[in-house]
């Protein structure tokens, strides 16, 4: 099969597409013919780890050779046992980051897995949106985000902070977003309640305060944020921020046990009911995936270094199969 291969940390030139061993379904696993998948920021976090990243995917080389999490596609084959899923079904969700990934022709994902059917007639670039609205999702569920409750998303135009509108809206809330000119009206059709253009005002002195502020892209100091929360009010960030500035902050907020400042971890095994739970949100029309750029999987090296400026827009989509009908 074909695969994007990495077997030494670097530039998005260390990725290599080439020939890879087709992996077959053990027990209790289905074997998937990706159609699409991404690059996000994640990806390009594991390919240039910080030290911390580095206990997570291998310390001199990564641990596995392929990457990507989000995926969508056909089952080609299914292991031993397999009840839930038979070849043909078209299926999305998210591979674990400890084995080989989506940025192949197949891969093998656990069929308890986070993995479901997808919704009907969605094209398959559509659904590789699972990782961003995971992350979002747990945030949103741990702090009970409702009807009556007014949360900021900075930097909603992303994966995560597109979702976490989408879904803030879904659980009933008023959403403030804040993004660059370039993605007022994005926000706008995701539903955002009040959009806020950074480049033009300082979104920290809006004049309005809120039960939640979710940092949805790392680049902006706390402290700017503080005077928007109100005093019972919590920041939620999705990385440990600038200069890893979240970090004393999260610490402190642990030891007084007031949950000001909290970086939301998904549930662990948490994924596969979270698949269904986002399936059931797209037929009900409160949710849509929202692509920037596609690109071939010969091409995923100029999708990486796209990524890593910084100026994308929610998914980037990598088509590893060139049909696509629903």
């Amino acid at each position: 099969m074909r695969a994007a291969v990495v077997t030494r940390y670097g530039s998005p030139d260390v990725v290599t597409v080439c020939d890879a061993p087709k992996p077959a379904p053990a027990a209790g696993e289905v074997l998937i013919r990706v159609h699409a998948a991404t690059v996000n920021r994640s990806d390009c976090g594991e390919l240039q780890p910080r030290v911390i990243g580095r206990l997570l995917f291998g310390l001199r080389r990564p641990r596995r050779t392929i990457f990507g999490m989000d995926v969508a596609g056909v089952v080609e084959a299914v292991g031993a046992g397999v009840m839930a899923f038979k070849p043909g079904d078209r299926v999305f969700g998210m591979c674990p980051f400890r084995t080989n990934g989506a940025h192949a022709e197949y891969v093998c994902i656990a069929e308890t897995g986070p993995i479901g059917l997808m919704p009907a007639h969605t094209p398959f670039a559509d659904a590789v949106v699972c990782e961003g609205a995971y992350y979002a999702d747990s945030g949103l569920k741990k702090f009970r985000v409702g009807p009556g409750h007014r949360i900021l998303i900075y930097g909603a135009s992303g994966a995560i902070g597109s979702a976490a509108v989408q879904l803030a809206k879904a659980y009933g809330a008023h959403v403030t977003a804040v993004v660059a000119t370039r993605h007022l009206e994005l926000a706008r059709s995701l539903g955002a309640d009040r959009v806020v253009d950074y480049t033009a005002e300082d979104f920290s002195r809006i004049g309005e305060r809120f039960d939640f502020v979710l940092e949805a892209v790392g680049k902006t100091s706390f402290w700017r944020y503080r005077r928007l929360l109100k005093p019972e009010g919590t920041f939620m960030a999705t990385d440990m921020g600038p200069w890893g500035q979240y970090l004393p902050l999260l610490l402190w907020s642990a030891i007084a046990k007031n949950n000001r400042v909290v970086v939301p971890l998904p549930p662990r095994g948490g994924g596969h009911a979270f698949v269904a739970f986002l399936k059931a949100r797209m037929e009900a029309g409160q949710f849509r995936g929202v692509i920037d750029r596609s690109y071939p999987l010969d091409a995923i090296a100029e999708a990486y270094r796209y990524v890593e400026t910084g100026q994308k827009a929610a998914i980037v989509v990598i088509e590893v199969a060139a049909d696509d009908q629903p």
